[in-house]
């Protein structure tokens, strides 16, 4: 899903008249207005030094009057990133920063405000997902600029530190910002017509919200070089900003790319306000700076190995947002005894209530295709298991983002139409914390298989459990015994219901799903284990 939650013009003061605290982009305030069909805010609000607010408080903007920069935020929940569209509204022209691959929620808000798409611009070469840049230059014309050491092997423009970019008054400069990659750039935003700039530094992965991002994706050999850029990023280039420049990152919390955990909603910030925060800004040497970004790091999503080469030999144009086919369920059970894979996007309790035998179980959330992307092959056929449409639409555009192209179509009529068609039906127990506890506390030979991260881990477990993170269970699968009954468990029931169908899928025949996860173990006041100690399955 993708959503914004702020947007921003420049234009004269005017007094504030809505009675709530609002902090607009730094520097210039807002025309007042009212709530608009996106229920973005407009505010008339003048942020002084002192306010560091967050930008996600900003309030929405009249567009009554067609003059001067404006900042379109895209929030890609599903990757927990960010993309922008920045512009000048008198020019009608705009650019894309960090485009996703589903291009039509950028091509639509252009069409809307009467701008031409003329440059995408990459920050760096992703390792999350697959750039849209392509799909613009292909559909638009858009001219694609990038980093000039990215190393990219499809037509586009080469960007290096000192290069400007305009779009009628508005200028984009190019900083080089190594570290999180080393060909990383940011662009540092300023409208020309009102002066005292810049405004805005959109950032990439080199500053975001509390942190940066990490140095370690390619590779752990060379994660303490690329950690030195990053200090001298802060020190060279970002240090001697502005305080009230607005930072506009590309990732943000939820995204893997991070190397520290950001507050739930948080996404942009200021210069000021991560000056007073940011523990990467305030590193004392270059040695703290290392051990702050080595540091808690949080597991790596398999897929992520893939994405860079994709994006800088350029990927596979699409055209348009794939549709997806109904099957009859006959038709889905013959592909699939030909190789396809089907995908259950149901929640757990229907799932668990019957289920096609050998499905992968991945209920549709905002983690959706990172789980996909972790857990099931890259050239997999998929055959999508969901009744609503909607989010069908959304499992795609998460599907394509990180390379899943195969998409072969749905089960028509879900699962009742499978039922009537009398094809196999598998299904999953349940059992609650009381009822597992009880089991466990008897002696039944029962197997806890916690899938949680592992600082989920050492907050609190089940006693005698066996912890496997999700994203290494394909690697486990083969060293548990098929002849062993096994209770997967997590914060809630979601990931341990993925991890109930990959047991299922591996031959396992007993095999328990904890309704409620640890959350509802600790709710029901039963005793956890905390430490290091994993117990062998």
């Amino acid at each position: 899903m993708s959503g914004l939650f702020c947007f921003w013009r420049f234009s004269a003061d005017k007094e504030r008249t809505d009675g709530a605290r609002a902090i607009g982009l730094p520097h210039y305030s807002a025309t007042s207005g009212g709530r608009d069909h996106n229920g973005v805010w407009s505010t008339g609000y003048t942020p002084r030094r002192r306010d560091y607010g967050l930008l996600r408080n900003a309030y929405p903007i009249s567009l009554e009057h067609r003059e001067q920069m404006f900042i379109r935020e895209f929030h890609i929940d599903s990757l927990g990133n960010l993309s922008y569209l920045i512009g000048s509204e008198e020019a009608r022209v705009c650019a894309v920063v960090d485009p996703v691959r589903d291009v039509d929620i950028y091509v639509a808000e252009a069409e809307k405000r009467g701008c031409r798409i003329l440059y995408s611009l990459e920050t760096h070469v992703h390792n999350d997902y697959i750039s849209g840049s392509r799909e613009l230059a292909a559909r638009l014309g858009t001219a694609i600029c990038a980093p000039s050491a990215g190393g990219y092997v499809f037509q586009h423009r080469p960007l290096r530190a000192g290069d400007a970019i305009t779009l009628g008054e508005v200028r984009l400069e190019v900083i080089a910002t190594p570290g999180h990659t080393p060909e990383h750039i940011s662009y540092l935003a300023t409208d020309t017509s009102r002066g005292n700039g810049p405004h805005a530094l959109f950032s990439g992965g080199a500053l975001m919200v509390g942190g940066v991002a990490r140095s370690d994706l390619m590779g752990r050999d060379v994660a303490p070089f690329l950690g030195r850029w990053f200090h001298q990023t802060m020190r060279r280039e970002l240090q001697h900003l502005d305080d009230l420049v607005a930072v506009l990152p590309t990732h943000g919390g939820g995204s893997f790319c991070m190397a520290t955990p950001v507050a739930s909603g948080t996404r942009t910030t200021t210069i000021g306000q991560e000056r007073a925060t940011n523990p990467f800004f305030s590193a004392a040497s270059e040695q703290e700076f290392l051990e702050l970004a080595s540091s808690n790091l949080p597991s790596t999503p398999a897929y992520y190995k893939r994405m860079a080469a994709i994006n800088v030999r350029g990927p596979r144009i699409l055209g348009g947002l794939p549709v997806l086919y109904p099957l009859g369920p006959r038709e889905v059970w013959t592909r699939m005894q030909r190789g396809a894979t089907a995908i259950d996007a149901r929640h757990p309790a229907e799932y668990a209530g019957g289920h096609i035998p050998k499905a992968y179980h991945i209920p549709f959330t905002s983690s959706f295709g990172t789980w996909v992307g972790w857990l099931v092959d890259e050239n997999a056929s998929l055959v999508l298991v969901s009744d609503d449409a909607q989010a069908r639409e959304q499992m795609v555009r998460h599907l394509i983002r990180i390379g899943y192209e195969a998409l072969e179509g749905y089960l028509e009529g879900g699962m009742e139409a499978w039922k009537k068609a009398r094809l196999p039906l598998a299904t999953l127990n349940t059992v609650t914390a009381h009822e597992l506890y009880a089991a466990l506390d008897s002696g039944r030979d029962i197997v806890p298989v916690d899938v949680r991260f592992n600082h989920e881990w050492h907050e609190g477990h089940v006693p005698g459990a066996v912890h496997i993170e999700l994203g290494d269970l394909p690697g486990r699968l083969a060293s548990l015994s098929r002849d062993r009954t096994f209770a997967t468990v997590c914060a809630a029931g979601f990931r341990a219901s993925t991890a109930a169908s990959m047991l299922e899928r591996q031959g396992v025949s007993s095999i328990m799903l904890l309704v409620g996860g640890t959350d509802a173990w600790r709710d029901a006041g039963l005793p956890l284990e905390r430490g290091e100690e994993r117990h062998k399955p």
